[in-house]
């Protein structure tokens, strides 16, 4: 297998930026540019290469998929240069790159590098009521920490206390179905687009007042069914040996958890990320016409700074134990890599929607028309929100809403709430719906799970969950 190291993606995004450099010239980005509709060609390329590609032509994806990924990088960024000049082309990369991909890129490394030094051990194997239990405390935890934090808290254990389990895949599943989604839906830490509204003038309980109904109908729901597809598996398991032979003494305590500092730090990101979302919208310095807004450069910052004590701090327990400190990066560089492409080859149909496209206009045009708007902004969002990731997928149809948080709380609470519920829900629907999905899959692959492709999972998740919201949907925004 080969090793990609993060730096290697520094450097190749520092060369980005300097080819864009050389290209804008003295030339000014346009306030007004629109994209042309084929420049979201790549991005289809791309969501279509993760598809299928594992499935039709495993051997050949896995050498040559950073290849691939770069070909639909640089078809996209050509096609901007074609049609909308140098200068826009860079003010479109710059904004998600700077905006969007290092934001992400540096929370979630933070989560995942705090992480490792966290371990919790359970000594119980994973029967099914162990398993509902943990996916319980994964959904209610996810409200306080972030969906991101308690995935990569919460897997690692789950996989443990399963080792033994013949299927674990639907344990995965739904995993990703509950913890790393819909139990974000009640409070702002939850999931990225509730904090972005939080931000944009939401009340902080607003969300968990409203979104109360959905998440209990839909967690109890998924619950019983994940308990009797696992039930069922279970009793067709020859599971054998005894409870020792499983690593399960009674002397044990059920649940063990050590690395009490990276706790500590994990809780403290949460006090970071809220508290400098308050602080004043002042720019410090502009980067390609991309203001940098000092409350975000004291948050990355910050996490950065944050990865690096815990880092140290490993390193200096495991330097006075005599072993060797080292984080599989493996997950984290996949992530890296697939979401670069992904978030490069959006951007342009992310800023078609912002600007109005007229290959949207019958989406406006229905929304505005329509008695039953709350249920039609649910349908419109999701499948956005499962392809485009749910965090600008909420701030774009946020922004088609009228963009008032004041007016949207109260007289169109019932259309915020579906904007709401579209986005956290059908992030589950994909592995790029939200962050923390596809590293999920990821870690369970390295764990020797036999995760589905994109589109296995994409069967699982249209066949559990489509029909699941689909009713949740009409009974409470139709």
């Amino acid at each position: 297998m080969r090793k990609v190291y993060i730096p290697h993606f520094v450097t190749l995004f520092a060369k980005v930026l300097l080819f864009f450099v050389v290209f804008q010239g003295s030339c000014s980005a346009s306030n007004n540019i629109m994209p042309p509709l084929e420049s979201a060609i790549p991005f289809i390329g791309v969501l279509l290469s993760i598809t299928l590609c594992p499935l039709l032509v495993p051997r050949l994806w896995h050498k040559y998929e950073n290849l691939v990924l770069a070909l639909w990088v640089v078809l996209s960024v050509g096609l901007c240069l074609f049609a909308i000049g140098a200068a826009s082309t860079t003010s479109i990369i710059t904004n998600v790159m700077i905006k969007e991909y290092i934001p992400f890129v540096t929370l979630i490394g933070t989560l995942f590098t705090i992480s490792n030094g966290i371990n919790v051990q359970i000594n119980r194997a994973g029967t099914t009521k162990v398993n509902l239990l943990l996916l319980t405390i994964g959904e209610l935890l996810a409200n306080f920490i972030g969906t991101t934090g308690t995935a990569i808290l919460l897997l690692r254990p789950l996989l443990h206390a399963n080792r033994h389990r013949k299927y674990t895949v639907h344990t995965v599943i739904f995993f990703i179905f509950l913890v790393s989604n819909i139990g974000g839906c009640l409070l702002p830490f939850g999931d990225p687009p509730l904090f972005l509204g939080y931000l944009k003038g939401i009340d902080f309980f607003w969300t968990a007042k409203h979104m109360l109904p959905f998440f209990l109908a839909s967690s109890a729901i998924l619950l019983a069914v994940y308990g009797a597809i696992d039930y069922f598996l279970m009793r067709k398991e020859d599971l054998g040996g005894s409870a020792t032979e499983l690593g399960v003494t009674q002397h044990r305590p059920v649940l063990k958890i050590s690395g009490l500092f990276n706790i500590f730090l994990m809780f403290f990101i949460v006090i970071l990320v809220a508290g400098t979302g308050l602080l004043p919208k002042k720019t410090v310095f502009t980067i390609f016409d991309v203001n940098i807004q000092y409350k975000n450069l004291v948050r990355d910052i910050g996490l950065l700074i944050i990865a690096a004590v815990s880092i140290m701090r490993e390193r200096h327990k495991t330097g006075q134990a005599g072993q060797k400190h080292e984080i599989s990066w493996g997950p984290l560089n996949e992530v890296i890599r697939y979401f670069i492409a992904i978030f490069i080859t959006m951007a342009p149909v992310a800023l078609m929607l912002k600007k109005g496209h007229e290959f949207f206009a019958p989406i406006r045009d229905m929304l505005s028309q329509s008695e039953h708007v709350a249920f039609l902004y649910f349908w419109f969002v999701s499948p956005f929100s499962a392809l485009l990731d749910n965090a600008p997928t909420y701030l774009i149809f946020f922004k088609m809403a009228g963009g008032d948080a004041q007016i949207l709380m109260h007289e169109g609470a019932k259309i915020l709430t579906a904007i709401s519920a579209g986005s956290v829900f059908m992030g589950a629907m994909t592995y790029i719906g939200n962050a923390p999905n596809f590293m999920i899959r990821s870690i369970a692959k390295q764990h020797g799970v036999a995760m589905p492709s994109f589109l296995g999972y994409m069967v699982w998740s249209s066949l559990i969950l489509v029909p699941l919201f689909a009713a949740l949907s009409y009974l409470f925004l139709y």
